[in-house]
């Protein structure tokens, strides 16, 4: 997901706004709280929903799998036999940039659909990217502010 900034309007605020980017952009603290926010939705939300609050509701078990799995994990939901994949998001965040990843081995069959249901499990709905939005704000906005911009 990539995002980009287009600045217009009034002519002082879009100069300041130049001025102040065309020095070395730190975003670490809203980047940080990207990551983390965002590692702990898809291990949280995303699991208990089944996918479905990010619009990518879980297929239901195959019937076989189903019995076998109420037989030898019983009570636990799809994905969910150890919890090492549910367990396993993990993020690292740089001044301007967070990459979020799941260090299970079989995450990416079941996110992509590999040989078995597709199970989305990371995915930045309309939602999750207004609040990544709200964080580069108001980091953005306490640093100009710091700057004396405003």
């Amino acid at each position: 997901m990539d995002y980009s900034l287009h600045i217009e309007g009034d002519e002082e605020l879009v100069r300041k706004l130049r001025d102040f980017t065309s020095g070395e952009l730190d975003l670490s603290r809203s980047m940080g709280a990207t990551g983390l926010y965002l590692s702990r939705f898809f291990s949280g939300e995303v699991f208990a929903s089944r996918g479905q609050v990010i619009g990518e509701p879980w297929p239901a078990l195959h019937d076989a799998y189903a019995v076998f799995k109420a037989r030898r994990w019983p009570g636990r939901p799809p994905l969910f036999r150890t919890g090492l994949m549910n367990s396993s998001f993990k993020h690292k965040s740089t001044k301007l940039a967070t990459s979020l990843w799941n260090e299970a081995t079989y995450f990416d069959y079941h996110q992509e659909g590999r040989g078995v249901p597709q199970r989305v499990m990371m995915k930045v709905d309309e939602q999750r990217a207004a609040r990544v939005v709200k964080y580069l704000v108001s980091d953005l906005t306490t640093q100009m502010d710091q700057a004396g911009l405003l």
